[in-house]
């Protein structure tokens, strides 16, 4: 066992906070605590250290003597990662960091396995390994004003592979088009950076190799072109450009478009009228979670004059959409998006707003399967066949966007009221 992954596992004094926080704790009976604790019970050199902290602690129903002493590596490959557990920890453990570390160590080793058996998407995998090979980065064909020599560069992320191989009514390419966009009303006109994938997806899969080559790869190709403020609309290339590279490093300064939008952006009175009329909330993603960015894209948003609503919920305490590096998707990642979704509905909002794609496809996935359910119920109808009703069938009536989207169109509508 790596001494690192054990000694930040000694830090935890099994309070049990952590599980109460854990959103997977709700579907299953998943608890990083218990896992913590089964780390340093399968330690045979550790063993004689993994006993009660206090006479006073072991009496208490909660006490590690009670917990299962088997290391159930499978356990590794569940957790979201989704920093609910990190920002409630009074010992500051890192259990997000200390799950990818085991999913590094296991690359190699028969936990592996273990992840080839409930990786979802393994497509999008693919296709960043596939990256590796080729001197060539991401589609970037959107519209908007661009500058070769400005410092501002915008990477858009993988947004044209999600088009081509998730079917769940989104178009993902606009994401893209509205941030440019969005840019230039703010008086930026950036530079559309083709890097490779960011490797978030591959990094949470515990694919080390493969997102070391891709970081390496962007990290020149931006030290190359200049760049000085890398801006991406992807929550996800957010946090991995941010915390796994050393971008700072080289004087380069990530941002969220959300906190440029907040800053700089405004809309005129006569359209904050108009737009008082729809009702609106915001699903905080995990990836902007590691942060705490949880302002700019709140402001962003009501500085359109829309009516804001909040979840019940929200930032530190928000909940994963169950997705967790396009790894799990499972009657466990369904309930989780069902029961979010749940809180949305009892919002009675017009639309949900998230920054982050896979947020995006999770939750679209789900309603367009409502969607189709109640369509095929209809034929049915029609066609004096009875069709087997869907459990979500027609669950959510609002629309789920992107922020850039949703923002985008209300220029537009601003432009054609002019």
């Amino acid at each position: 066992m790596n001494e690192e992954i054990l000694r930040v596992s000694r830090l935890c004094y099994q309070c049990g906070e952590c599980t109460g926080a854990c959103p997977l704790r709700r579907v299953s009976k998943f608890s990083p605590r218990s896992f913590v604790y089964n780390i340093l019970a399968a330690s045979d050199s550790d063993k004689e250290e993994i006993s009660p902290l206090s006479s006073s602690s072991s009496s208490s129903s909660h006490s590690p003597r009670s917990m299962p002493t088997t290391f159930n590596t499978d356990d590794q490959w569940n957790c979201l990662i989704c920093d609910n557990c990190y920002l409630i920890c009074p010992q500051d453990v890192d259990f997000p960091t200390l799950i990818l570390n085991l999913r590094r160590e296991g690359e190699e080793e028969d936990s592996a396995k273990a992840k080839e058996d409930i990786l979802a998407h393994r497509i999008f995998s693919e296709i960043a390994t596939f990256m590796t090979s080729f001197d060539k980065g991401v589609p970037t064909d959107f519209k908007g004003e661009t500058d070769e020599e400005s410092e501002y560069g915008y990477f858009p992320g993988c947004l044209d592979y999600l088009d081509l191989f998730m079917d769940v009514g989104v178009n993902y390419h606009e994401i893209g088009d509205y941030a440019i966009k969005l840019l230039n009303e703010i008086g930026i006109k950036p530079r559309i950076v083709s890097l490779k994938c960011c490797g978030h997806d591959v990094l949470y899969q515990g694919n080390y190799k493969i997102f070391e080559q891709l970081a390496s790869y962007n990290t020149e190709k931006i030290k190359e072109l200049g760049i000085k403020k890398l801006v991406v609309s992807c929550a996800e290339c957010f946090l991995t450009f941010k915390k796994y590279y050393e971008l700072e490093s080289m004087g380069v300064e990530v941002i969220h478009i959300s906190q440029l939008l907040s800053e700089r952006m405004e809309f005129s009175d006569v359209e904050k009228a108009h737009n008082r009329a729809i009702t609106v909330t915001y699903h905080d993603s995990c990836a902007l979670k590691r942060f705490q960015l949880y302002e700019a894209p709140r402001d962003a948003i009501k500085k359109s004059g829309v009516k804001y609503v909040e979840l019940t919920h929200s930032k530190d305490n928000s909940l994963c959409c169950g997705v967790s590096g396009m790894m799990n998707c499972n009657d466990m990642s369904k309930a989780l998006r069902a029961f979010r979704l749940s809180e949305v509905k009892e919002k009675e909002v017009d639309v949900l707003i998230t920054t982050c794609p896979k947020c995006l496809s999770h939750f679209s996935c789900l309603k367009h399967e409502s969607e189709k359910g109640e369509e095929k119920g209809k034929e049915g109808e029609e066609g004096g066949e009875k069709e087997e009703k869907s459990e979500y069938e027609g669950e959510y009536n609002f629309e789920i966007v992107d922020l850039a989207v949703f923002l985008g169109r209300l220029l537009e509508l601003e432009g054609r009221r002019k």
